[in-house]
C-alpha cells in the first residue's frame, strides 16, 4: 500500500430539475446503452468532419 488512502467511490447524481413531472404525460422509452467499466488508463475519444471545399456531386451523396 502507498502513502495515499484509496481513492473513494463516485457515484452519479443528476442535477435537480426544478417542476419535473408536472407538464406533459408517461411514455414508455426504450434505449440501447450499457454499462462500461474502464480501466484507469487514459481514454481518448476522436470525431473527425471532413468537408472538402469542392466535389463531385456523384462522391458528395449520403
Amino acid at each position: 500500500m502507498g502513502p495515499y488512502p484509496p481513492p473513494l467511490q463516485q457515484v452519479f447524481q443528476a442535477p435537480r430539475r426544478p417542476g419535473m413531472g408536472t407538464v406533459g404525460k408517461p411514455i414508455k422509452l426504450l434505449a440501447n446503452y450499457f454499462e462500461v467499466e474502464i480501466p484507469k488508463m487514459d481514454v481518448y475519444h476522436y470525431e473527425v468532419d471532413i468537408k472538402p471545399d469542392k466535389c463531385p456531386r456523384r462522391v458528395n451523396r449520403y
